[in-house]
């Protein structure tokens, strides 16, 4: 089994359903629907092909909901712009859209604010950093126009990020596009919600309470990609289920010799807290265009896997890219490979949160390490025990048992974690039973076998967890004492 998981951006290059389950079967675990790009409708249909196509391969799928977040980009305008150096360029900030780009070339930008914000001599980066302008003038006025001279060409075009490194922004956190993209999310059962540009614990709580008002259990996934998000990271992990090292807009908001340390710094501060964390941005950017990555690129992989990140993200290689199934492939043979050549990661130093349920989820991991049992079994309503049972890495396979099917669907962002759906039953023993009795039909589990369950009480899955049971499975397949 591949512990890393394997999260994929759905684009025009792969939202076909030929193409969905290809990549769906090639290893793909979380599809991820970027809402900064396509409508509602587009999204919609995306959701129920990805759960047709999640019935038919008889897998689960994870669904990450990526909101706009309160990121400045250019509006929309046709084709391709190339910048040279020395250029003039006017941003019209306030201007969402454009039917012409003029010369000089003159850029809409979404956020009216922009021309009172930036300062003469600011820097301006577009397209991830690839495009630097130096700020000569500005009207100083909401919604006015900003003169530039092009320092770094390139290539831009419609919707690109516009990052101002300098400059602090007053932008909500969630703005009326994210409440849209949020309430559609949580509508069509997204399981995972990401909250873009990340500065402080406040700017996750609009997303925390809409999901608490509404009823449901979806994660909140922090990314972290704004100087300030590293200077309060701890609070912001209290505040989310998951963590992604976002190292696009980080690497331009950040000097670039500065990420390697952000993100092993998150990574070690997410593991401590039992969070799976998520690694983001041009993992094998190459492949958008090349059937193979290249030599740095796995190295940036593997190392992304031995410092303990649960997730590793692709982005234009699946969304856009000419080999979108063949880099998932590639992504699930480096991750196998790096598994088994450094079977045993470092565990975190302590986990921070549910101290009752970790004492437990530990304890289980011990007893399953020290009587050398075949799978460890663990009871969960919402994942969470899951989680924190992945979180100490056990050598040994885990699966979480639950009667929820979007507890198992969470279980795609878990390491090292597989799921099975059961009726919970009135004795704790009978559900563990129903558990093993799926898992030797489809031969997770053989007669002989011996496990560690972890449960709650009174009930498996809804009762508080505190039981740990150590059990053999006898050849007529039933559970017995371990002896």
């Amino acid at each position: 089994m591949r512990n890393t998981r394997i999260i994929g951006t759905i684009g025009p290059a792969t939202s076909d359903e030929e193409t969905l389950t290809q990549l769906i079967e090639a290893g793909l675990d979380i599809a991820r629907l970027n809402y900064s790009h396509g409508s509602l409708e587009e999204k919609e249909v995306l959701y129920k092909r990805i759960r047709k196509i999640e019935a038919e391969v008889g897998r689960p799928v994870g669904i990450m909901a990526d909101l706009p977040g309160p990121k400045i980009r250019l509006g929309r305008f046709p084709g391709e712009v190339l910048l040279n150096r020395d250029d003039n360029v006017i941003l019209d900030c306030g201007i969402d859209a454009s039917e012409v780009v003029e010369m000089p070339y003159r850029l809409p930008v979404t956020y009216p604010g922009l021309s009172v914000e930036l300062q003469v001599d600011d820097p301006v980066l577009l397209a991830d950093g690839l495009v630097r302008l130096k700020v000569d003038s500005t009207s100083g006025t909401t919604g006015g126009l900003v003169n530039c001279t092009v320092i770094d060409g390139g290539l831009i075009s419609a919707r690109k990020g516009v990052n101002v490194p300098h400059t602090v922004v007053n932008l909500p956190s969630i703005g009326e596009e994210d409440v849209v993209a949020m309430n559609h999310a949580m509508e069509h059962g997204a399981d995972f919600i990401a909250v873009s540009y990340v500065r402080s614990p406040e700017d996750l709580a609009p997303v925390n309470k809409a999901i608490s008002e509404a009823g449901v259990h979806t994660w909140v996934v922090a990314k972290i990609e704004h100087p300030a998000a590293l200077e309060k990271l701890s609070d912001i992990l209290a505040n989310c289920n998951a963590v992604m090292v976002a190292r696009g807009d980080l690497g331009v908001e950040i000097p670039l010799e500065k990420v390697p340390a952000a993100q092993e710094r998150i990574v070690q501060e997410g593991m401590a807290r039992g969070l799976p964390v998520i690694i983001a941005t041009q993992m094998l950017e190459s492949m958008i265009e090349n059937p193979r990555p290249t030599r740095a690129e796995v190295t940036d992989v593997a190392t992304a896997i031995r410092q303990g990140a649960s997730c590793v993200m692709l982005s234009g290689e699946t969304a856009t890219g000419q080999h979108p199934v063949t880099t998932v492939e590639t992504m699930a043979r480096i991750a196998v490979s790096v598994e088994e050549e450094s079977r045993k990661l470092a565990n975190p130093p302590a986990l921070s949160a549910y101290r009752s349920t970790r004492a437990v989820a530990n304890a289980g991991v011990e007893l399953a390490k020290g009587a050398e049992v075949d799978r460890l079994i663990v009871a969960t309503e919402h994942a969470t025990a899951a989680r924190l049972v992945a979180a100490y890495r056990p050598d040994i396979p885990v699966t979480a048992m639950t009667d929820r099917v979007r507890a198992v669907r969470k279980t795609t962002m878990i390491r090292g974690v597989d799921a099975v759906l059961v009726k919970e039953e009135k004795r704790s023993k009978a559900t563990i039973q129903s558990a093993v009795d799926i898992m030797l039909g489809d031969g997770r589990l053989v007669n002989g076998n011996s496990i560690v369950a972890v449960t709650g009480s009174p009930l498996a899955i809804s009762g508080r967890t505190s039981a740990i049971r150590l059990l053999t499975i006898d050849h007529g397949g039933k559970l017995v004492d371990y002896e």
